[in-house]
């Protein structure tokens, strides 16, 4: 049976979230990207409250890190075992270096965004001490099935089901510097990129940029008939009872009520979409005939 996991969208919200779903999962504050963040002081409160409860705990040191940030990351891995972490995501090698360094024995997790498009790769970490794999959000239903099929047993996978997807990171400051170039001031951090009437939200951080999708994925219906150890919810801007909701159909979807339920969603949301699910990328080779 396929486990949920829940990105929650505020630290308030995980009282509630962790008695409705698999695993909890959060960035460390400064060493994540695309994860509602939790300063390192908390994780140790954070890791008894959803233990106490039967859930799982995953943690994201999945930015792509400068020298000067492998020392808190090192301390965080070092910390996993102890408070019984059950997963890490990471992007970096550097992760799985120091995690291998150190000989931890908390499942790490392959989360490199764009690259995990296929079963060789996956297979090949796999082979080198990895123990489960995010899939990347722009590959069509085809190719998780060729992977799903193809990946080695003991390597467990997660998909994104539903919720804004990640497009994009950048290390510039882009609203600030937008700001300061245009001599704006405002308190709000909630900020949005509108492009060909689409609405893409945008979240500044310490280090980097991050732009998500314009629509909220609702794949609902596609995952139920994949044997697929891990879906994950992205709660970022989805209001608790609407997440809670969704939490709740995903828990209880079925090959019957599937379309049933796939239309519940669609109506909670203004902006629901199947992203690159059956889009095929394509590319076209530039002739230069002489």
């Amino acid at each position: 049976m396929k486990k949920i996991i829940v990105i929650p969208n505020k630290y308030e919200d995980i009282n509630t979230l962790v008695e409705n779903t698999d695993v909890i999962a959060v960035g460390i504050k400064d060493l994540a990207v695309n994860f509602m963040e939790v300063e390192l002081a908390k994780l140790d409160e954070l890791a008894t409250l959803i233990h106490s409860k039967g859930k799982k705990l995953f943690i994201a040191l999945n930015k792509n890190m400068h020298n000067s940030n492998l020392v808190d990351a090192e301390k965080v891995l070092k910390k996993c075992d102890d408070l019984n972490i059950n997963g890490v995501f990471y992007y970096d090698v550097a992760i799985l270096s120091l995690a291998q360094k150190h000989n931890i024995k908390t499942k790490l997790i392959w989360s490199a965004e764009h690259l995990a498009t296929n079963y060789n790769t996956i297979n090949y970490w796999a082979k080198n001490g990895v123990d489960m794999t995010f899939l990347s959000n722009e590959i069509t239903m085809n190719e998780v099935k060729e992977i799903v099929n193809n990946t080695n047993t003991n390597t467990s996978l997660i998909a994104q089901a539903f919720g804004y997807v990640p497009m994009y990171v950048s290390k510039r400051h882009a609203i600030d510097n937008y700001l300061k170039h245009f001599k704006l001031k405002t308190s709000s951090r909630d900020f949005y990129i509108f492009k060909e009437e689409k609405k893409y939200p945008i979240l500044e951080r310490k280090d980097n940029t991050e732009i998500y999708s314009y629509f909220i994925l609702n794949g609902i219906a596609e995952y139920v008939d994949i044997n697929i150890d891990y879906l994950l919810i992205n709660g970022f801007k989805i209001e608790l009872d609407k997440l809670l909701e969704v939490i709740s159909l995903f828990k209880t979807v079925t090959s019957d009520n599937k379309d049933k339920y796939k239309e519940r969603i669609d109506s909670m949301f203004d902006n629901t979409d199947l992203g690159f699910l059956y889009k095929e990328a394509i590319y076209q080779v530039k002739r230069n005939d002489k």
